[in-house]
């Protein structure tokens, strides 16, 4: 009995010893990425100034920035304190660390009013859906920007349709050489941004237009400044066209129906 016993123990024992030992092995930090910055400002939209913040708290960690929309690398400037805006940028920022994969870039525009159109005549042609209807027609030159929680405030219409035209009666001739549109994109939502814009002088003359890309997959929520560059000149009026996206994508979860279009401020320079 003795020696079946001890036999076990023996067998046991070789075996314990033949088993391969456990390689535990630990990824490498560069493979991980690390989150972008958190931004805030005060206004997109400034007369004379705005302040914007960039946050990204990890220790060893650093944030650097671009003022013209250009890519951020670790030879941009880094950003040490609140930025104090005075003419208008786009922004692009970026977080980074010696341990880790820099962050992708996230960008603010931020645009400094050129010309105060607050007193024009705005008809809009159809109306807005009845739960979005902003503040009315004259919000669309209040120079009061919204975010994008479009259900916070009055700043933001919402549409359907075909096509939205919105008529701008300037108080005098004002010189004209560009259009920005504030439009809203949340595919969530079902909101998305138009095929294209036009603008007319005189009712029949196209003097401007930009087309926009249909998207072919969901695209990050936020505020789309869109610019609309038209013919040099003096105008009393121009009228804005607004061809929309007649039905949404066949990816999206909602193919076939009816998007939503969202604008809140139209901006001339």
């Amino acid at each position: 009995m003795r020696s079946t016993l001890y036999a076990i123990v023996c067998f046991c024992v070789v075996l314990s010893s033949c088993k391969e030992k456990e390689v535990v092995v630990y990824a490498d930090s560069n493979i991980f990425e690390l989150a972008p910055p958190k931004i805030s400002v005060d206004s997109l939209l400034f007369k004379s100034n705005a302040r914007l913040n960039a946050i990204f708290n990890m220790e060893g960690s650093e944030i650097r920035y671009t003022t013209d929309g250009s890519e951020v690398t670790r030879k941009s400037p880094l950003y040490q304190q609140p930025i104090a805006v005075t003419e208008p940028s786009e922004f692009k920022f970026r977080s980074f660390h010696p341990h880790y994969l820099p962050s992708k870039s996230v960008g603010t525009r931020l645009l400094k009013v050129q010309k105060d159109v607050s007193t024009a005549k705005v008809t809009l042609t159809p109306q807005p859906d009845v739960n979005y209807k902003g503040s009315g027609a004259k919000g669309l030159v209040d120079l009061r920007k919204g975010t994008t929680q479009f259900r916070a405030g009055d700043y933001w219409m919402g549409f359907q349709g075909k096509q939205i035209r919105v008529l701008l009666d300037f108080e005098k001739e004002t010189f004209l050489t560009k259009l920005i549109v504030s439009s809203l994109k949340d595919h969530g939502s079902w909101i998305f941004l138009p095929r294209s814009i036009r603008v007319f002088a005189n009712k029949k003359e196209e003097i401007g237009m930009v087309s926009v890309s249909v998207p072919t997959t969901t695209e990050p929520k936020g505020i789309s400044l869109l610019d609309v560059p038209v013919t040099a000149g003096n105008y009393k009026s121009i009228e804005v066209h607004f061809d929309l996206m007649e039905t949404i994508p066949e990816w999206h979860q909602g193919k076939g129906t009816a998007p939503f279009f969202f604008i809140d401020e139209i901006l001339v320079e």
